[in-house]
């Protein structure tokens, strides 16, 4: 897809975003949302509060089990992931936590893409490791790693739409069809998409899980998970462990995120748009050595992104330059102010971050040399900048910095 073509996504998934929701059961509705920071709410006897806090009402008790801001929120999203029900927890590893919890046991097994965010990766091999879980590695973009996954065991099986930061793009249906057949429940990791670019529901996994505060909220300043399911069972079983072990989301940043939902299009629309003319130029740029852009056609999986991805092939890049860490402060000095280096993703704005010291920090340099991430390469997050102002400033930083090496 040409960066210059409009993006054929779902127009209804706009339209439920931007319609204000029911408030309250109010005939005459505010525009704006309100934000309730109630943290408990009165009950007419110990009647009303247990099948309030059974679930069995939806009233409201407790902040920890729901509040007005959550279920707005919550209810929209499971729509938009055709999803039996959307559970909200305060950040994105807590969504990926609550539901390692609420399905692994000592003795089983998961199975986790070789490149996820850090913090993912050290959550199943080092931390659930003294839970008596059993944790294996292995690469969801090839097929033949995809077939042993069928093998087993398999309990659980967690993967990215998009890997971070190599971009890499596994056959979602494909590796539903191995973890089913091992017995495993697939999790996908779709904080580099949003339901607008990919609905893995819809192409067989079993959950969804995304970090919120990224593009979804888009302006950096709330934090919030969402696990997305399609079993109302296991939703069950999620949303007692995210209030069993406090992991419930705040009026707040559920607000922020609400308002954000509603410009989601506006701003995944110009950022897929300027990823996309960004990586072409970085692609024609001789000090450059590689880019990772699911839309360039240089990309190995850019076929099935094609496929499985719906207007645009997102808003996240990388590329590697062949310098060290010090000519990497060089660029990022270049780049500043205007683009500047934040350890995370999906601002309105353009950011830069660095794997090596952010995001895979906590692997070994032999680790990252296996993924293929090096210390000259650089994670952009792309925002809503005139797009031929954003190729410029990079490709003038990068010449800046070379010059000066």
């Amino acid at each position: 897809m040409s960066h210059n073509e409009p993006l054929p996504w779902d127009d209804d998934l706009e339209r439920q975003a931007v319609h204000s929701p029911e408030w309250l059961g109010e005939d005459n509705r505010p525009q704006a949302e309100a934000i309730s920071v109630a943290s408990v709410w009165q009950m007419d006897s110990p009647e009303t509060a247990d099948d309030a806090l059974a679930g069995k009402s939806g009233a409201y008790a407790y902040r920890r089990d729901g509040h007005p801001n959550e279920r707005a929120l919550a209810a929209k999203l499971a729509k938009m992931h055709a999803a039996e029900r959307a559970i909200l927890t305060a950040q994105g590893m807590s969504a990926i936590a609550a539901v390692a919890l609420a399905v692994l046991r000592p003795g089983t097994t998961a199975w986790i893409g070789s490149e996820l965010y850090g913090k993912s990766t050290k959550l199943f091999v080092n931390d659930l490791k003294s839970w008596g879980v059993v944790a294996r590695t292995f690469d969801a973009s090839d097929l033949q790693a995809v077939n042993a996954l069928r093998e087993g065991p398999a309990d659980l099986v967690l993967i990215e739409t998009m890997s971070n930061p190599r971009l890499r793009v596994p056959d979602i249906a494909a590796v539903a069809n191995a973890t089913h057949h091992a017995k495993g429940l697939l999790v996908v990791d779709n904080t580099f998409a949003t339901h607008l670019l990919c609905q893995p529901l819809t192409l067989g996994a079993d959950l969804v899980v995304e970090s919120l505060g990224k593009q979804v909220n888009g302006h950096s300043d709330s934090m919030l998970g969402l696990v997305a399911v399609k079993d109302g069972g296991l939703a069950s079983r999620i949303a007692d462990i995210v209030s069993t072990f406090g992991m419930a989301s705040s009026p707040l940043d559920c607000y922020l995120t609400h308002r954000g939902l509603m410009s989601l299009g506006l701003r995944v629309e110009r950022a897929c748009r300027n990823a996309a003319a960004l990586a072409e130029a970085l692609e024609n740029v001789d000090t450059v050595s590689s880019v990772d852009y699911p839309g360039l056609h240089s990309h190995l999986q850019h076929e099935l992104a094609t496929q499985q991805l719906r207007g645009g092939y997102g808003w996240m890049l990388s590329f590697t330059l062949p310098i060290e860490r010090g000519d990497v402060l060089k660029l990022f000095d270049c780049l500043r102010p205007d683009i500047p280096f934040v350890p995370s993703l999906g601002d309105i704005n353009t950011t830069v971050s660095h794997p090596a010291t952010t995001s895979h920090r906590g692997l070994t340099a032999a680790q990252r040399q296996l993924l293929g991430i090096e210390e000259g390469t650089i994670r952009v997050s792309c925002g809503a900048e005139p797009t031929q102002w954003l190729v410029d400033r990079f490709t003038t930083a990068i010449r800046h910095a070379f010059a000066s090496t």
